[in-house]
């Protein structure tokens, strides 16, 4: 039986099926490139209208998970931050480490000794720049550039200071370089893939 991982977050919808990985822009988003699934193993934080395009769906809402203690209210924790920590325990189960997901919003979680610490949730840089419009390329481009220096700087220096690995994925990840990150294209389908064993 074929299944579809899907992720359907705030700015994108991506899947996975038979190890194909695809994403697309919400905004003209378009049903028919959707692939042949029988059934779909959903996480959806935004766009829930979406649901209706894909068979049979589950729907993922986070939950406890054994050997894990959360520091967060599960019923408000984002199942996309829920899977990517599973998809990190899964990977490091004896290690400390930090899950940075830069999106639409950039959020910090981290698992330390068994419990989750929630480190945040922080504009992305698309909502960091919609901020202030600035009349005048010189200006504007100035913004571009602080807003995305900004951004890259407070990430860098929270994963710097953390003691442990550091996991990071999302659609916006490119703006970030650290050497001590892993890249991974999208945990939350990788924990999707986890609650599906």
């Amino acid at each position: 039986m074929s299944n579809l991982f899907v992720d359907i977050g705030n700015s994108s919808v991506s899947w996975e099926i038979d190890g194909d990985y695809q994403s697309v822009k919400v905004k003209g988003f378009d049903s028919g490139v959707i692939p042949i699934h029988q059934t779909s193993t959903i996480a959806c934080v935004a766009n829930h209208a979406l649901i209706q395009h894909f068979n049979n769906p589950i729907i993922i809402q986070p939950k406890s998970f054994t050997g894990l203690v959360f520091d967060y209210n599960l019923a408000q924790l984002g199942v996309d931050r829920f899977l990517g920590i599973l998809a990190g325990v899964k990977k490091y189960p004896q290690q400390n480490f930090m899950l940075v997901d830069v999106g639409t919003f950039v959020t910090f979680d981290s698992v330390q000794n068994g419990k989750h610490i929630d480190g945040g949730i922080a504009p992305g840089l698309q909502q960091l720049q919609a901020i202030k419009k600035f009349v005048g390329n010189d200006s504007q481009k100035s913004w571009k550039m602080g807003t995305e220096n900004m951004l890259r700087d407070t990430i860098e220096q929270r994963c710097k200071d953390f003691k442990g690995k550091v996991l990071i994925t999302g659609g916006g990840q490119k703006i970030v370089e650290l050497e001590q990150g892993e890249y991974h294209q999208n945990l939350a389908i990788e924990g999707l893939k986890i609650i599906n064993e």
